[in-house]
């Protein structure tokens, strides 16, 4: 048996969808209010509001001033737009974790800068190439931070690898964003070796709009 991940807002958007389906929730009927609802599912504010601002992106639910939230779509319309909104949810989060590693390799850069790592940067280059022909995926940003020898910055790029394979599977979609995610992981590591701090920080700079720019693609 699989287990399957899913994220709390996520799993709220299932019971939301449930107790449509069973008319416990009616069309342009009020909503339990954020309180009933957080005691009933023991969930936090936070996770609730993600969830509620996810279905009043779409619609689905309608957020009156001083009178609480109403639901206005219709059920047949949930199974067809919840796929979307997770999808966008997820974008979101992506984007979020981009503009953390912007500054945080900008960072790893700089340390890498400060030392004699030529050796362990022209390994990289060479399995960033061997991978390249086998078309395989390579950890590139992993194995930068891995230079370092910083464990802390090890673990960030660790920890939230998750989401960045979602950005690599966004990124890898096409073979000809394939071979341009490689061409820019490559002029990195040549300003690297070239000792051009600089170039290195505006190529990652580059990577990572360009990051954005496929997701959005």
């Amino acid at each position: 048996m699989k287990i399957e991940y899913t994220r709390l807002y996520e799993q709220v958007i299932k019971i939301f969808k449930g107790k449509i389906e069973s008319e416990e929730y009616k069309l342009n009927e009020k909503l339990p209010s954020e309180r009933a609802l957080i005691q009933e599912l023991g969930i936090s504010r936070g996770t609730l509001r993600d969830a509620l601002r996810i279905l009043e992106s779409q619609g689905i639910i309608e957020t009156i001033p001083g009178g609480g939230r109403i639901l206005r779509k219709q059920i047949s319309n949930l199974s067809l737009t919840e796929r979307n909104f997770l999808t966008d949810m997820k974008k979101a989060e992506i984007v979020d974790l981009i503009e953390a590693r912007q500054i945080v390799e900008l960072g790893i850069i700089d340390i890498i800068c400060r030392n004699d790592n030529s050796e362990e940067l022209r390994a990289l280059r060479k399995d960033l190439i061997l991978m390249a022909q086998k078309k395989k995926e390579y950890d590139f940003h992993l194995s930068l931070a891995r230079i370092t020898k910083n464990m802390a910055l090890i673990s960030f790029i660790e920890l939230n690898i998750d989401l960045i394979n979602e950005a690599r599977e966004h990124s890898f979609s096409k073979e000809q964003f394939s071979s341009k995610v490689n061409e820019e992981h490559l002029r990195i590591i040549d300003a690297l070796i070239d000792k051009d701090c600089e170039l290195a920080k505006n190529n990652l700079r580059t990577h990572f709009e360009n990051i954005k720019y496929r997701i959005e693609k």
